[in-house]
């Protein structure tokens, strides 16, 4: 054989298998909704819990010695879960929180309100007319660092 070349599938076979495995899937995918179906009607009017009947029906399927491993394993990290309060993460009272909340709220807006106040007052008192002598000087923001004209642009050149 040279290099390059490799065996292929016989043509008749290869559309036969396409079409069986296209008929097949097609089947499992309509059985699979009707089962899909059945546990949708048996969870909305019958209280089956759908993961806990997933859960059953893999136990079932699964070899006896393994189920029973994984049983023991499950029922002991549950426990343990327990023992950690990691399925403690209860809300709480509603009405409760909700009390709680609307204090807080009250609290923040309290907070709010005397901080207005307080720059009101601060606006009010902190602000002044100058006094006289103070109107008289001249900014320091204006005042020149040196006496170079103004049409001079600095550099380190020197003016005659």
């Amino acid at each position: 054989m040279t290099e390059g070349t490799e065996k292929l599938v016989n043509k008749k076979q290869f559309g036969a298998l396409i079409k069986a495995a296209d008929q097949a899937k097609t089947k499992v995918s309509s059985i699979n909704g009707e089962i899909g179906e059945r546990i949708k009607n048996a969870a909305d009017n019958a209280n089956l819990h759908p993961a806990a009947f997933k859960m059953i029906l893999k136990l079932y399927r699964m070899d006896p010695e393994k189920r029973d491993a994984f049983l023991r394993n499950f029922d002991a990290y549950r426990d343990l879960a327990s023992e950690l309060n990691l399925f403690e993460e209860h809300a709480g009272d509603i009405d409760d929180l909700a009390r709680k909340a609307a204090a807080e709220e009250a609290e923040r807006e309290e907070a709010e309100e005397a901080q207005v106040a307080d720059n009101v007052h601060r606006l009010e008192t902190g602000i002044q007319p100058l006094p006289e002598e103070a109107r008289d000087k001249p900014s320091r923001r204006r005042q020149k660092k040196d006496d170079k004209p103004d049409d001079e642009a600095p550099g380190t050149y020197t003016y005659n």
